[in-house]
């Protein structure tokens, strides 16, 4: 009898997504290829974290762009409650931040801790780009 270890996280995973390879590698040049070859601009990983999820996180404004452009799902929550804008927020990436509301993310969202985009930015203090730009949006 032949015993196999696989750690149960891994049963669970979703299939590797090509396109959050290259959003984590910072490859833009290679996002409209795999775009172009079918890739679903909302494939996610195990966290259920999508290309758009890391492009927030990281600041890369070009894939998001070109995520947004291709479908993505501009407010797509991942398995801690956290959208795009929340991680843009929570990063201070403003031209990302700006670009999630030119395409109609919704401001009002809450992740698993109770916080808004708005919340993040401000612990930055009122005077945050974001915040008025968040502000802004919600009147």
């Amino acid at each position: 009898m032949v015993l196999l270890a696989v750690a149960p996280a891994a049963l669970l995973a979703a299939p590797s997504c090509a396109l959050i390879d290259a959003t984590l590698a910072g490859r833009a040049e290679a996002v409209p290829t795999l775009l172009a070859q079918g890739a679903e601009p909302d494939c996610y990983d195990g966290a259920r974290n999508t290309a758009l999820i890391y492009a927030a996180r990281d600041g890369r404004l070009a894939i998001a762009e070109m995520l947004l452009d291709a479908g993505a799902d501009v407010d797509w929550i991942d398995g801690e409650g956290v959208t795009p804008l929340i991680l843009a927020a929570f990063k201070g990436h403003v031209d990302l931040a700006a670009l999630l509301l030119d395409r109609g993310a919704e401001t009002g969202t809450r992740d698993q801790w109770g916080r808004s985009a708005l919340d993040y930015a401000l612990r930055r203090g009122a005077d945050d780009p974001i915040a008025r730009m968040l502000r802004a949006a919600l009147r």
